[in-house]
């Protein structure tokens, strides 16, 4: 069974109110026109502030400045550079004719290397009283130093390049197995100091001066 609830009754004065709304004027909303925003150019001062706050920045409390773009070399400084690197070039030719000198040549007695390394007009002033000119005469000190000392070796300790000037200070071994110094072949192990100038000239090396402590090797050749 259904049950339905009885509407109330509308009296007069609701019906009348009712009325009165219906006949007021409806009032019309117009929708708000676009607003069209007009960008102005900062002033100069704006413009100011604005470029140094783009050329610095602050990170973490740090303060950070750019670096200024790199200076174009001036013509004296690029003769600077030019003129260092061709002493450099210098000094790598020397330490190199120098090596090869004493590690091929002396060491290992390769002749054919002489006209590489060293000039036609070479001269080598020796303090074991042999003065030698040219390839032939400086091959034949080689000879005559090896055949005399076997295992002969030649080690420098220190070199000073100066551009066509080299300086070393060498140690000398080897086993005395040939006359040498007017001394007879005696079989001992000798070994001495010395010191020698190179010069080159025209990439070869045209004079050498070596002075060695022959007192010393004289002592070890003759067993005193």
């Amino acid at each position: 069974m259904k049950l339905f609830r009885k509407k109330k009754p509308v009296s007069e004065n609701d019906e009348r109110q009712s009325q009165e709304i219906a006949q007021l004027p409806k009032v019309q909303t117009e929708e708000p026109s676009p607003v069209t925003v007009h960008h102005l150019p900062p002033s100069t001062q704006e413009q100011r502030v604005l470029k140094n706050t783009e050329s610095t920045s602050h990170h973490q409390g740090s303060y950070v400045k750019e670096s200024p773009p790199p200076k174009s070399q001036s013509r004296s400084d690029r003769k600077v550079d030019s003129t260092k690197s061709s002493v450099e070039d210098r000094n790598e030719i020397t330490r190199e004719l120098v090596k090869k000198f004493v590690a091929d040549i002396w060491n290992r007695g390769d002749l054919e290397l002489i006209p590489e390394v060293c000039s036609k007009s070479l001269r080598f002033n020796g303090s074991v009283g042999m003065d030698r000119v040219g390839h032939d005469g400086f091959a034949r000190m080689v000879t005559t130093i090896r055949d005399a000392l076997n295992d002969y070796h030649c080690e420098i300790h220190s070199m000073v390049v100066e551009g066509n000037k080299a300086f070393c200070r060498m140690r000398f071994t080897g086993r005395h197995t040939g006359s040498l110094l007017g001394y007879p072949a005696s079989g001992r192990q000798v070994a001495w100091m010395g010191a020698a100038e190179f010069t080159v000239k025209d990439s070869h090396i045209i004079k050498v001066w070596e002075l060695g402590d022959v007192k010393s090797l004289e002592e070890q050749l003759s067993g005193s």
